[in-house]
């Protein structure tokens, strides 16, 4: 255990560092963009030159870049977003109302591609060689490399702007709506983000199952005459899913990154939209919140896989241990 201790904390204090490097660099790049939030002020004639230099001020653009610096670092760490420029409400405000919109739609894609997946890859890599196992592969492979939004404006185009069988947009746009509402609104985009990522889940399932396949107590527990099911399921499947479960984590802290691209193919209003549409505005606050949201989602589901991978593999622990 105290090899395990060692390797948790080593690994927080490089998810902590990573954080801060992610966050330097972002500060960076938006230092470096051509335009900035202020020049806009500037060249709007219904703004007094007395409140620009008011919203200067209130937004840190009259201050050293080094000062700039500590407060981005300081207001990113305590959740402190202000106020978007563009639309002038607090960030925190637009991102309670777009984050559980995003984790619905993709965590809801995630969470069922790897439950299928699961029984997908587990039951063509037990029939190996055969009919299903080459027309899983073969279709899997082909939606794996399938790029995102090129699907998602196909399904768009074909039962939307043909057949009518489903809005144009992702969300209901006239309150109040129901359950119903949102489902038929988010269908094709929760269809399009199942069908690419249940490819890779199969793919990575049948190749856990064929390692674990192989193994001697797989052989005996055949041997013994156990019933198929038994020795698939509670065997093989079972020890197969190590590499599947911390995918399923990492999987869902990428889940709102992913959002960028698809968000706008379906004009979806959620995370990845309100960033896209913060860089036209050049709604500095707002953009750099959303990545910082978006980082620290990915960094803490690396966390987590790292904690599953040391709680279920013997191995980390041991290797702690030795070092």
């Amino acid at each position: 255990m105290a090899g395990l201790r060692r390797y948790l904390i080593a690994r927080t204090l490089q998810m902590i560092v990573t954080l801060l490097i992610i966050l330097t660099i972002v500060f960076i790049l938006f230092e470096l963009l051509p335009a900035r939030p202020d020049d806009l002020l500037g060249q709007s004639p219904l703004i007094k030159p007395s409140q620009k230099e008011y919203l200067r001020h209130l937004y840190g653009f009259d201050r050293p870049v080094t000062e700039r610096y500590f407060v981005y670092m300081r207001n990113m760490l305590t959740f402190d977003f202000g106020y978007s420029i563009s639309r002038g409400v607090p960030v925190n405000d637009l991102l309670s109302e777009r984050i559980p919109r995003t984790l619905y739609l993709f965590g809801m894609s995630v969470i069922i591609s790897y439950v299928l997946g699961a029984l997908i890859g587990s039951y063509i890599a037990w029939k190996r060689g055969g009919i299903a196992d080459g027309t899983a592969v073969l279709t899997s492979l082909v939606f794996y490399n399938m790029p995102s939004f090129w699907l998602g404006l196909i399904l768009l185009f074909v039962f939307s702007a043909k057949l009518g069988w489903f809005p144009l947009t992702a969300w209901p746009q006239k309150y109040p709506f129901t359950i119903l509402d949102i489902l038929r609104h988010t269908f094709l985009p929760l269809f399009t983000l199942l069908l690419l990522s249940l490819a890779g889940t199969i793919l990575l399932m049948r190749t856990s199952m064929l390692e674990v396949i192989g193994e001697n107590y797989i052989l005996t527990a055949i041997a013994k005459g156990l019933p198929e099911r038994k020795v698939l399921f509670r065997h093989a499947a079972r020890n197969a899913l190590l590499p599947l479960v911390t995918s399923f984590v990492i999987a869902l802290a990428f889940a709102i990154g992913g959002a960028v691209v698809l968000e706008q193919v379906f004009s979806f209003p959620g995370v990845g939209f309100l960033y896209i549409t913060s860089l036209y505005q050049l709604d500095f606050p707002v953009a750099q919140a959303t990545i910082y949201i978006i980082t620290l989602l990915v960094l803490i589901g690396n966390y987590i896989a790292d904690l599953l991978y040391a709680v279920l593999d013997p191995r980390i622990r041991l290797a702690g241990e030795g070092g």
